[in-house]
């Protein structure tokens, strides 16, 4: 399994491989997670009382909907074991983790590849394709990894549609938080999903949001039987003292300030500017609503970029891709400008180009 971020077996000055806020880390975040560890002599709450309120206050739940974990990759995996699926689907080029955690349970897997020339974007189509035998299905909004918003009337039909075969759905959302979606309906527009289907678990990743990668943080919402059972799939205090407190600032961070809002002025300002400068170098970009980009480019651009300390992700080991398939992340303006200029001053890119 393979994800971007690997500075630990590359020479990396900028890492555009992991898309994170590019706010960067906020102070009352930082604060609320150092103040942790004075607690560190202590069990956290196993019962996550005060984080699973907080989480669903803001969601507009009782606590019994919502639950805590060391990430959205521990809770897919939670996930998975409790449904216990025989057969699951996935769409395709899509997040790798949701393969990792299936097959690890030693569930038959059926992939169904998009359209690149739709811009691999889910379509009425492919939630008419889900089969009677399908048990669980993964998907993604924003898609990694194109960054692109999903259609709300085809969420709409997909859910419909596992409703009536009874197959749960893993609606993962963990950059739903930086994309033009949350801006236009709402940070927790979905909210009224989870009362109205019982089968689906909606995950959110807080590391991205709060550019605090090392710290993993993460929170899962669904019906109250579904969490009872998940928290049956995970270890006892899964859940750090200093993760808790970066959850419970990160809510409260964004509901009581401009943060959001300052983040998605930022993304939508650097995703043009480096949109246009992809176009001008010409690659072909697809359309992204969050906080990285998809393109298409000359193949020896990963590496070529590496020996420039310039770290992008190589998207040629997603299902459905090959080599020439790239996703960088949208950061500030001055790094932004770093890669272009890298990338114009790289003769190789102007040769396979012209």
């Amino acid at each position: 399994m393979s994800h971007g971020g690997d500075i630990y077996r590359n020479k990396v000055n900028i890492d555009f491989s992991v898309n994170l806020n590019p706010l960067g880390i906020q102070k009352e975040v930082m604060d609320a997670v150092s103040g942790a560890l004075h607690n560190a002599g202590n069990y956290p709450d196993i019962r996550q009382e005060e984080v699973r309120s907080k989480i669903a206050k803001a969601w507009g739940f009782d606590k019994s909907c919502a639950y805590a974990g060391a990430g959205a990759s521990e809770l897919i995996m939670a996930m998975v074991r409790e449904v216990t699926p025989k057969k699951a689907l996935l769409y395709e080029p899509g997040f790798s983790g949701y393969e990792y955690a299936l097959k690890a349970a030693g569930c038959e897997i059926e992939k169904k590849l998009l359209s690149e020339d739709n811009g691999f974007k889910l379509t009425f189509q492919d939630a008419e394709s889900i089969k009677e035998d399908i048990d669980m299905v993964f998907i993604c909004d924003p898609v990694n990894p194109t960054g692109a918003n999903i259609d709300e009337d085809v969420l709409l039909r997909i859910l419909d549609k596992v409703c009536k075969t009874g197959a749960y759905v893993c609606l993962d959302e963990s950059f739903f938080a930086m994309s033009d979606k949350a801006g236009k309906e709402g940070l927790y527009c979905h909210s009224k999903l989870i009362k109205k289907y019982e089968r689906l678990f909606i995950v959110r990743s807080m590391t991205k949001l709060l550019s605090m990668p090392g710290i993993r943080m993460g929170y899962v919402v669904s019906c109250p039987e579904n969490i009872k059972k998940l928290i049956q799939q995970l270890p006892e205090w899964n859940l750090s003292s200093p993760g808790e407190a970066g959850i419970i600032s990160g809510i409260l961070l964004a509901k009581e300030s401009d943060f959001i809002d300052k983040t998605m002025d930022l993304i939508s300002t650097e995703r043009r500017f480096l949109e246009d400068e992809l176009r001008k170098l010409g690659f072909k970009v697809f359309e992204s609503d969050t906080a990285f980009i998809f393109f298409k480019g000359p193949e020896m651009l990963y590496e070529a970029l590496l020996e420039k300390g310039i770290m992008i992700r190589d998207c040629s080991d997603y299902t459905g891709l090959c080599k020439g398939y790239y996703r960088i992340a949208v950061k500030s303006h001055e790094d932004n400008e770093k890669l272009i200029t890298a990338m114009k001053n790289e003769k190789t890119f102007e040769e396979e180009s012209g």
